[in-house]
């Protein structure tokens, strides 16, 4: 973990509930994948409060979107020898990370010590077990190397089993082992799980863009709330998906940047947010004035500021914005369950 020497100016008057709202900006730049913009945010953060747990835990996560998983296993290594934040969170974030670094004797021999000292807390003992039993399975198999073809190999039942349980932090590594997985069972694992009920919104998301990725072109099909239907992962145009995000911020830039930063780029956050939540959905109607009154109106409630639809726009078109509202709270209120924890329980 990079050491910084802060000199505390004391003619500069730390503005009351800056890094509050640094680390809620950083979170909700990693609700919506802007792994860039939150590490941003979290070394603002640092540089008034370089201690703060969940500035540093927002960093190992800022740096696990940003892909740069051997910096973040530096984190969580430190978190956990320093005794920042909570010791079982961070963990279990570490222990992810070495499984999808494919360092599978590391977790078995911290596991193992951990669990020769304590028997693992009910609400991590799912979690840790069956990363352990994988772990150890896997450690097995690479003492065969170069005997069997990978692709004749069926995955290890262990996955099946993480895509199934009940822990978001479980479904999303196994997500991310099928993402980066050539073995042909893959595809179908993922197809599995995005058909699958009761699926985390951001997950299902995931793992459909990791089929994307794949090419695959079986018809699949998908429910996100009230939308639904059928479709070819190969032949979803993300281009068209990220272009009406941007002309979103480019209503809400136009309306509120200069009038309102912060409520700027609460707005800009939760329309990122809701679009990765429906995804491959566009928000309907598809039109980006309409929805930056949506986010805008979120964003003003969530900030305790008086609605400003109110003002602007007539009873009818009023209903209606305040409908998507309630719309787009339902869906938040059902996804990014593994950030909500984190940002809340420290």
């Amino acid at each position: 973990m990079d050491k910084r020497i802060h000199k505390k100016d004391k003619n500069i008057i730390l503005y009351p509930g800056l890094v509050k709202r640094l680390i809620e900006k950083g979170m909700d730049a990693l609700k919506v994948k802007d792994g860039e913009a939150a590490y941003q945010f979290f070394l603002h953060a640092e540089e008034h409060e370089p201690e703060h747990p969940q500035v540093l835990f927002g960093k190992m996560l800022s740096l696990v979107e940003l892909g740069r998983l051997e910096e973040a296993v530096g984190y969580t290594n430190d978190l956990l020898r320093e005794g920042i934040g909570d010791y079982y969170d961070n963990l279990q974030v570490h222990i992810s990370l070495l499984v999808q670094l494919g360092k599978y004797q590391e977790v078995v021999d911290i596991l193992d010590a951990v669990l020769s000292e304590n028997r693992f807390p009910a609400q991590y003992a799912e979690s840790f077990y069956q990363l352990l039993h994988f772990s150890r399975q896997m450690v097995g198999d690479q003492e065969w190397p170069g005997q069997i073809e990978p692709e004749t190999i069926p995955l290890q039942e262990d996955i099946v089993h993480m895509l199934e349980s009940t822990s978001v932090e479980l479904q999303s590594t196994a997500l991310t082992l099928l993402k980066d997985s050539s073995h042909p069972e893959a595809i179908t694992l993922l197809i599995q799980y995005v058909e699958g009920k009761n699926r985390d919104y951001a997950l299902q998301s995931l793992a459909l863009q990791a089929l994307h990725d794949k090419d695959c072109s079986q018809e699949i099909h998908i429910k996100k709330g009230s939308y639904e239907g059928m479709v070819r992962p190969s032949e979803i145009d993300n281009e068209r998906h990220e272009s009406f995000g941007r002309r979103i911020e480019e209503a809400l830039e136009a309306r509120l940047e200069q009038e309102d930063p912060l409520l700027f780029e609460m707005a800009k956050h939760l329309s990122w947010s809701h679009m990765l939540s429906i995804y491959p959905f566009l928000p309907e109607p598809a039109d980006e004035e309409f929805w930056s009154s949506v986010f805008y109106c979120c964003a003003a409630e969530r900030m305790g500021i008086d609605n400003p639809i109110e003002t602007e726009t007539n009873l009818v078109q009023q209903n209606h914005i305040y409908e998507k509202c309630n719309e787009v709270k339902e869906i938040e209120a059902i996804v990014y369950q593994r950030q909500g924890r984190n940002s809340t329980d420290k």
